[in-house]
């Protein structure tokens, strides 16, 4: 009778398991259908408001008027979500969105976090809540931002200095003031051409024709100034720029999404000077 009764009984068993399963799985596919729905409108509503035809979306993506349409300064494939990005503002802020809800990896930065600045503008215009987004810690950004401390920015012009190629019609930074007293202990930011040619033909035919990669760097301010004052006997002209606070912050967002990203490098156009105009 014993065996009778846990034979007949195990069938039971398996279905009061399999209620358990279903228990924990349905909430989760109810919430990865929420969070479906939730990406799928923000898509929609940005379609609806034209915001890949904004101005401040072009300026985030360095999108320049190229025939009748749009392409991007930016040549390394990593910095878009699309393939078709670096033509298409819309197919990519599509696909920069549908980025944002991509679940968080271990020692991987998080799209929210790797872009903040586009992040932190779809937020405002859309009304985004966070609450219904995948968790993003953003610990290197963080760790970066109290590092920086920005509170004003300020141009800076070291001369020409004629005993190097690379420098021999000067060179732009911006300077990003810090809570600190000292502007020594500031970071400046930098778009510079990777070289290693020394054949000075070579190197003004790369040059002219954007055979160069150029990067765009941040670093202490004290380091800049010991390289072109005391080092190269370089003057160097600082000018304060008209930033707000919140606009020095959104220009630093904007550079922690340019690091190791590459574009072109032309002396005459789309150089040092150039580049930067997309930071202010």
């Amino acid at each position: 009778m014993f065996i009778k009764v846990y034979g007949a009984s195990r069938p039971v068993c398996l279905f009061f398991v399999l209620l358990i399963l279903l228990s924990f799985v349905s909430p989760v596919r109810a919430i990865f259908a929420e969070d479906s729905a939730y990406r799928e409108e923000l898509v929609k509503r940005a379609e609806k408001m034209r915001l890949s035809e904004d101005r401040y979306w072009d300026i985030l993506v360095h999108y320049k008027r190229a025939g009748s349409g749009k392409k991007s300064l930016i040549t390394d494939p990593k910095f878009f979500f699309s393939p078709a990005g670096k033509k298409d503002p819309a197919a990519e802020l599509e696909a920069t969105l549908r980025g944002f809800f991509q679940e968080e990896k271990k020692d991987e930065e998080h799209p929210r976090c790797r872009f903040i600045a586009r992040y932190t503008w779809l937020r405002e215009k859309l009304n985004i809540d966070e609450s219904r987004l995948p968790q993003a810690s953003c610990t290197k950004f963080n760790e970066v931002m109290d590092a920086v401390k920005p509170r004003s920015a300020a141009l800076v012009f070291p001369s020409a200095h004629l005993n190097s190629p690379s420098s021999m019609f000067g060179h732009t930074l911006i300077r990003i003031n810090s809570s600190y007293q000292s502007e020594l202990l500031s970071h400046a930011v930098s778009y510079a051409a990777v070289t290693d040619d020394v054949i000075g033909v070579l190197y003004a035919f790369k040059g002219l024709f954007g055979y160069y990669k150029g990067y765009y760097s941040i670093l202490l301010y004290y380091e800049k100034v010991k390289e072109y004052n005391d080092m190269e006997r370089r003057d160097i002209w600082e000018y304060p720029l008209n930033l707000s606070e919140e606009e020095t912050r959104r220009m630093v967002l904007h550079i922690w999404e340019l690091k190791d990203v590459y574009s072109d490098y032309y002396f005459f156009d789309e150089n040092c000077s150039y580049e930067l105009l997309f930071l202010i």
